[in-house]
């Protein structure tokens, strides 16, 4: 069903170097290894740390159980930044309740659902405590023709706090698309829109390049919850939080998912990704302002097309790697008065270009 990963040779590139983790309490985890997907490539990894090479780039990681009865369990998702001669260490602890997602980030993570798996351990030692007082107090009090003597005992202490109080745990939400919730990007910066979820607007379509969604195609809308507007992606595609070097920014990434996990699902298609930022736009958001953080986000160098004072873009028809390349970045107002910077960038093959124009065509529709 995956492809298997084949390490890379580059001496510039890095590694990513996971630790998988489980609990104790969840020992029978040990009978199963986790499975990694990096860009949805199946790479072989176990308990304990594994050194991935890598070369520099960004990537989607996955990691799951397979198990029995659910067939997976503690799905966890991250996007890794990794750069030359960097080591990234990843940790991925699998959840103490088979249901729940698994945790997985820079270390040190926690298990999920500690405080539930602690009930569920003792709630049953003390029912059969019950039990054997109930069935303790029938044998002293059955009628008997004998006295019955009954013993002393001399008190003792007993613990004033529970040793097995776990810590609070926390939760991280996952990504958005078919086959997950809603996401929350994991920058430290607040946005200034409403934290629910956006939906679509009935407003005129405007077009950056290429063709736009059109009434018979299938699309999926994404409405992740802060994002102030709602976007069209294809039917198989989610996203999730990304992290950017890039000060009060918060971004995300799309990729075609393929829905690898349900039966004759098709398979996903590697060659197109999405990526995207909210961030402030500086000073008084003037002219100048506005083309200085379009040079941000755009490559050096690149031939920028700028559609109106607010909208700007850049388009190559294929780049050194192959690839077609639609980098957008447009200046949108939040309700409190800030401006700030949408940028957007997509790729894909030359000859499939056209789910990413219309992805890009839409959310700039959509953003306003």
């Amino acid at each position: 069903m995956y492809d298997q990963y084949q390490p890379p040779t580059d001496p510039n590139g890095g590694a990513i170097a996971l630790t998988a983790k489980y609990h104790g309490m969840t020992f029978i985890l040990g009978l199963f290894r986790p499975l990694m997907l990096i860009n949805g490539h199946k790479v072989p990894v176990s308990w304990g740390r594994t050194v991935i090479p890598m070369p520099a780039g960004q990537y989607h990681v996955h990691v799951h159980v397979p198990y029995l009865i659910p067939p997976r369990i503690g799905s966890a998702d991250s996007v890794v930044p990794v750069y030359p001669g960097q080591v990234v260490e990843v940790e991925y602890r699998a959840p103490i309740i088979g249901w729940l997602d698994g945790t997985m980030g820079p270390p040190p993570q926690r298990h999920r659902g500690m405080g539930a798996g602690i009930a569920l351990m003792i709630v049953p030692l003390v029912a059969l405590l019950c039990v054997f007082g109930l069935l303790g107090s029938a044998a002293v009090f059955r009628t008997s023709s004998q006295p019955v003597a009954v013993p002393t005992f001399n008190p003792v202490p007993i613990p004033s706090a529970d040793p097995w109080s776990p810590a609070p745990s926390t939760s991280e939400p996952a990504g958005t698309g078919p086959s997950s919730g809603g996401a929350t990007p994991s920058a430290s910066a607040s946005l200034p829109w409403p934290d629910v979820r956006p939906t679509l607007k009935s407003v005129p379509a405007r077009t950056l390049a290429g063709p736009s969604w059109a009434a018979g195609d299938q699309t999926y809308t994404m409405d992740i919850k802060g994002v102030p507007f709602a976007f069209r992606t294809p039917p198989t595609w989610g996203c999730i939080p990304g992290k950017i070097e890039i000060k009060n920014a918060k971004a995300w990434v799309c990729i075609d998912e393929g829905k690898p996990f349900e039966a004759n699902a098709p398979e996903p298609d590697r060659t197109k990704r999405l990526q995207f930022m909210l961030r402030p736009c500086p000073n008084s958001c003037s002219n100048a302002d506005v083309v200085a953080v379009a040079r941000d986000w755009f490559d050096d160098g690149a031939k920028v097309d700028f559609v109106d004072e607010r909208t700007s873009y850049v388009e190559v028809a294929r780049n050194a790697d192959g690839r077609y390349i639609l980098d957008m970045s447009h200046i949108i107002t939040a309700p409190d008065g800030t401006k700030w910077q949408l940028a957007v960038g997509v790729y894909s093959r030359p000859e499939t270009k056209s789910p990413v124009q219309k992805i890009v065509n839409d959310m700039l529709t959509q953003a306003g």
